[in-house]
């Protein structure tokens, strides 16, 4: 029995890093994408695994669905703070934002890019992290958000079109920063 009883949690471990990544795209802040993770496991937990044919994809639309209720939510609240809202970058030990694996994965999910997300609707951002940070089709992004695969392209085509004007618009950085040195300026004497 206890294989019985691991083998959910080994899963759904296994897929962790891909549900902390949709969620930290579209949320913008490990924490709440921790929380959302931590969500997508009680629901698994719970789930007939016997109706789960595919637990890579059940937990992908867990989480995204989890993330578009937490943002309608988040957006309602944002309306009534005061002051810019920002995405909340995650430093490891070696400076890059993360947890990541690639040049390109960093890039993907730069400062920048999490800013120009924000400017997104819930279910633009949604589409467009899937297909550009997972690269998945229109059709499984459809599957997932109970769409339309022809909605899921013009969406995917707008959001797109708005973060590569809003990346054009944006000026260039007069300098790289280096992320140790802003850690040695914070260390005490």
């Amino acid at each position: 029995m206890s294989s019985h009883v691991t083998a959910p949690a080994a899963d759904f471990e296994e897929h962790r890093p891909r549900m902390f990544g949709i969620a930290y795209r579209m949320l913008g802040s490990a924490a709440e994408a921790e929380d959302a993770v931590q969500d997508a496991y009680l629901r698994w937990a719970a789930a007939d695994r016997g109706e789960v044919k595919h637990p890579g994809a059940w937990l992908a639309k867990v989480v995204t669905n989890l993330c578009l209720n937490s943002l309608t939510s988040a957006r309602a609240r944002r309306e009534a703070y005061v002051g810019p809202w920002l995405p909340e970058p995650v430093l490891t030990g070696d400076g890059t934002l993360g947890p990541l694996q690639s040049a390109e994965q960093r890039d993907c999910v730069s400062m920048a890019l999490l800013v120009l997300l924000e400017q997104l609707t819930p279910v633009e951002r949604a589409v467009y992290v899937l297909r550009e940070a997972f690269a998945y089709s229109h059709r499984e992004i459809a599957g997932l958000l109970y769409l339309t695969e022809a909605n899921c392209r013009q969406l995917y085509r707008r959001a797109a079109g708005r973060v590569a004007a809003d990346r054009a618009a944006a000026p260039e950085p007069r300098f790289d920063a280096d992320p140790s040195g802003g850690r040695a300026w914070w260390r005490p004497s």
